[in-house]
């Protein structure tokens, strides 16, 4: 066979993209993507960019770019995601798949650029759905899932957009700082603007989820209202936006302005407003937008300005009546009757049976098991209830016992020192006496002899 016929057939062989596949580039640099940046200049100041550890990623579903990552693989989280409003690509509604996608050119850059289900052979250098599960923590979205309803909303959903964050934190930060951006973008386009927005984690901690997936303590958005640049090469400009995004009695501020929002993790503080300035300050980084308005003599008025107009905005989400429950809930089919579960690239057939359990088990054989899994759970609460009984009863006992012990053990020491010197003293009399005796003697004799030799040097002289 000619080596022409050989390669024709390697690449009919060749696995290729299917229908609906969420896709995503690891790439060089940001150029493929560089419209969701202020200026199509990336932020400053996070990282060498020689660094081994950190990889950008403009992120693709179904050959659209969404959103722009700079990842972390030491960290297996994002250093911050990059996106825009309004920029929703895609007619499909949008929806969470119950399995997210990871990025397999993190592990392996000859792997097509397309993300796929849990794969046995990734996770060297990223996280996996697998890390999440038997954690107190989920995954939390840094482009968040409610700024888009269509496709865009969908290609959140990838590992490498998400960060460890408790239920409960994830909800508070969904309704105070995410639900918030939302109307402030809708009245940034109401205005002839567009948003541009960066979010990510800050402080990571020393804890870790399988080991492998680092959690952090704050979280953070800078947000940036202004008018598009170089419209001639903006896939953005056109979008389509959301009536639900952008009610007719929304608020309007019409200036370009730059926000920041940071938010503790691990407590109950309220969200920080901050100046991006003071954002960038604590991030020890450097420019995060490219202007913006940062370092205007006005700057602070406009600050304030829009810190008044998010106060409008609280208190409409509050009077909305936001439930726990009013976060967008995993489905099992989309609106075309299409598993949200997508299949992966050409795999072993014993990574068939992962697809299986990721997307049949949690609808069938889960279900059944689900009384018995509350069973086992009430007995090893309970069993851990009376393991933590049994903890406190010992350190109770030992304390109570420790002191008269203690006592005890200190009079005997004492006695037993005291007996062992008054021994040795009681001993050590008669030698001292001997001593003492031997030494009179041998200084009488001494003072004899030295007489008796005076006496003959006196009869020597006369």
């Amino acid at each position: 066979m000619n080596p022409g016929a050989l390669l024709w057939l390697l690449l009919l062989a060749a696995p290729r993209p299917r229908p609906g596949t969420v896709r995503a580039k690891v790439v060089r640099d940001f150029q493929e993507c560089n419209w969701f940046f202020r200026d199509k200049v990336p932020p400053q100041g996070f990282g060498n960019d020689s660094a081994s550890n950190l990889l950008r990623i403009c992120q693709k579903y179904k050959d659209n770019y969404h959103f722009a990552t700079l990842y972390q693989t030491d960290h297996r989280i994002p250093v911050y995601s990059a996106y825009r409003y309004p920029c929703s690509m895609g007619q499909d509604e949008a929806y969470r798949p119950a399995a997210w996608f990871v990025e397999p050119q993190i592990d392996n850059p000859n792997l097509p650029d397309e993300m796929a289900n849990n794969i046995k052979s990734l996770g060297k250098l990223q996280a996996l759905n697998s890390d999440y599960k038997g954690e107190d923590y989920e995954r939390g979205h840094v482009y968040p899932f409610n700024l888009n309803n269509k496709t865009s909303g969908t290609s959140t959903c990838t590992l490498t957009n998400a960060v460890p964050m408790t239920p409960k934190a994830n909800k508070i930060w969904y309704h105070k700082v995410e639900a918030v951006v939302t109307k402030l973008a809708g009245a940034c386009h109401k205005s002839g603007r567009v948003m541009y927005l960066v979010t990510g984690p800050a402080n990571i901690t020393e804890q870790k989820l399988k080991e492998r997936v680092s959690v952090p303590r704050f979280a953070w958005t800078a947000l940036c209202c202004a008018p598009p640049q170089d419209q001639s090469d903006d896939p953005c400009q056109n979008t389509p936006t959301s009536a639900e995004l952008e009610g007719e009695d929304e608020v309007t501020y019409n200036r370009d302005y730059s926000y920041a929002f940071m938010k503790d993790l691990e407590s109950e503080a309220e969200v920080e407003h901050l100046m991006v300035n003071e954002l960038q300050r604590r991030l020890g980084v450097g420019n995060i937008f490219n202007g913006c308005g940062s370092g205007s003599q006005d700057e602070g008025e406009t600050f304030e300005e829009v810190k008044n107009l998010i106060k409008q905005i609280e208190t409409s989400v509050a009077n909305s009546k936001l439930e726990e429950d009013s976060l967008p809930q995993p489905l099992s089919k989309d609106d075309n009757g299409n598993d949200l579960v997508i299949e992966p690239i050409a795999t072993p057939m014993e990574l068939a049976s992962e697809e299986v359990n990721e997307a049949i088990c949690p609808s069938i054989i889960t279900t059944v098991f689900i009384p018995f899994e509350n069973i086992a759970h009430a007995v090893m609460t309970f069993a851990q209830l009376f393991a933590a009984v049994l903890r406190v009863i010992r350190v109770l006992a030992f304390t109570v016992l420790r002191i008269p012990f203690g006592i005890m053990y200190s009079t005997v020491s004492c006695l037993t020192t005291m007996a062992k010197y008054l021994i040795v003293t009681v001993l050590s009399v008669p030698q001292d006496l001997l001593c003492i005796v031997v030494s009179i003697v041998s200084d009488t004799t001494k003072i004899i002899s030295w007489f008796g030799r005076l006496i003959r040097y006196l009869i020597r002289i006369l």
